[in-house]
């Protein structure tokens, strides 16, 4: 039934500088499905953009996408050098991985 991942949507106040900001952390360009719908994908990553509203908001109770990453200092670092925000950790969990919240 579920064969594998496809995509993530996040909601969002502006689909090109979200779309932007994403592809020039991960070496891709932004695609547009249409006005409404911008997008990037390189291998199996596939992020899509839509504009928020009163159905789907981009504030904190939205979407939550958790990255393997090489090291969590590092990408916090780098990631909050392009303007994104700690929200939340970095915690150690009860499966002895390293996990926090940023918000771009």
């Amino acid at each position: 039934m579920l064969e594998k991942y496809d995509s993530t949507v996040y909601f969002v106040e502006d689909i090109h500088n979200a779309a932007q900001w994403y592809a020039d952390i991960v070496g891709a360009g932004v695609k547009y499905e249409n006005e409404m719908y911008a997008y990037i994908e390189t291998g199996d990553l596939k992020i899509g953009f839509h504009p928020e509203g009163k159905k789907s908001s981009s504030d904190t109770a939205g979407q939550t996408t958790y990255w393997r990453v090489g090291s969590l200092g590092a990408s916090i670092d780098v990631l909050t050098g392009k303007g994104a925000k700690l929200y939340r950790g970095p915690i150690q969990t009860s499966l002895d991985e390293h996990a926090c919240i940023l918000m771009a």
